[in-house]
């Protein structure tokens, strides 16, 4: 299969970040709670005078500070910049990490300009569970071109990937207690500033539970179409080339 271009990969992935923002919104939107990675800003939403697609953003800046201080110091690459700061976080001058902030940028201003733009009934139980599916498959879909471009990581990724390798633990298990991590601050931070549970709903479990299983579907879904469609590709070029040969 011809590969594609890097201005194709950027087009592709940044089509997979607006996907994956548009699952987040909908989620948010259902009314039955969020997915755990967004559970903490949902909260602090109610809490900071900050805007939902910001306080994401700085979700995933922190995330990224976590990366730089777990990277090896071999990892780092070097350069300018204090060399007690380079050895307090190995990671600082890393530019796979440096390249995750314009992405974590990007994630907060399309998920703020999303919300203005979508609008779901809250008296509408079928609009809101057809919500709730969907942010499912287009939070899956978005996942899919990112990973699939193999360019920048998603930041919270990025952070479950690297605490797995440093661990020695696999990517699924650490990608649960991750998110268990997330659901339990953001019960705390509900509890302490709201006097109540907020974000943490049934859209917490079907987004926990589905959008990897979605994930998956996904991708075999593309090696079969791509496997059921290259044979007939194969032979129409064939009839056509023998065609030709007909009439010379």
């Amino acid at each position: 299969m011809k590969k594609l271009s890097m201005a194709a990969r950027l087009g592709v992935y940044a089509f997979g970040i607006w996907l994956v923002s548009f699952g987040i919104v909908l989620c948010k939107k259902c009314g039955f709670g969020i997915s755990p990675i967004s559970c903490i800003p949902f909260v602090l939403e109610k809490v900071l005078p900050l805007s939902f697609g910001t306080l994401t953003m700085l979700f995933h800046l922190v995330n990224i500070f976590v990366q730089m201080i777990l990277t090896p110091p071999r990892s780092g690459i070097g350069g300018g910049g204090s060399p007690f700061l380079c050895r307090a976080i190995p990671g600082l001058t890393d530019k796979k990490l440096i390249l995750q902030v314009p992405v974590a940028f990007l994630f907060g201003w399309v998920i703020d300009f999303m919300q203005k733009q979508i609008v779901i009934d809250e008296k509408s139980m079928g609009m809101r569970i057809a919500a709730l599916i969907f942010s499912v498959f287009f939070t899956a879909l978005g996942m899919v071109c990112m990973v699939g471009m193999n360019l920048v990581q998603n930041p919270p990724d990025g952070c479950v990937k690297l605490i797995s390798l440093r661990k020695n633990k696999e990517f699924g298990r650490v990608k649960i207690g991750y998110d268990l991590v997330c659901v339990a601050l953001s019960a705390v931070l509900g509890l302490i500033f709201l006097q109540r549970l907020s974000g943490i709903g049934i859209a917490t479990v079907v987004s926990a539970v589905f959008v990897g299983k979605t994930v998956t579907w996904i991708r075999c879904g593309m090696h079969r179409f791509a496997g059921a469609c290259v044979p007939v590709f194969s032979g129409v070029v064939r009839g056509a080339i023998r065609f030709a040969r007909l009439w010379e």
